[in-house]
């Protein structure tokens, strides 16, 4: 399989499933020839919808751990605002 080394290059999948989980995408390598890794590209929108896919299987269960990075620390704003200073948000879990 081909190594792709932009992410502009990756396709962004959305399965037509409410929920869906790794075995429904097309995975691609992404890095260089040296570092690579098995990457998916999805909408954000459907992130929880994979998440609670993957988390329903039942012969290998996974548990994600969810991390947020703010750009702003916490208390900084003068008045709430609804994550418009969200930065990411990594869910992330080992094989």
């Amino acid at each position: 399989m081909e190594i792709v080394e932009s992410i502009l290059d990756i396709p962004v999948q959305d399965p037509p499933e409410e929920e869906f989980s790794s075995a429904d995408l097309i995975w691609t390598k992404f890095g260089t020839a040296e570092h690579h890794d098995d990457v998916a590209l999805i909408p954000y929108a459907r992130v929880d919808e994979f998440i609670i896919g993957e988390c329903s299987n039942v012969e290998c269960p996974t548990r994600f751990h969810i991390e947020r990075g703010r750009k702003r620390s916490m208390g900084s704003l003068k008045e709430y605002k609804s994550d418009e200073y969200l930065e990411y948000r990594l869910a992330f879990y080992p094989f």
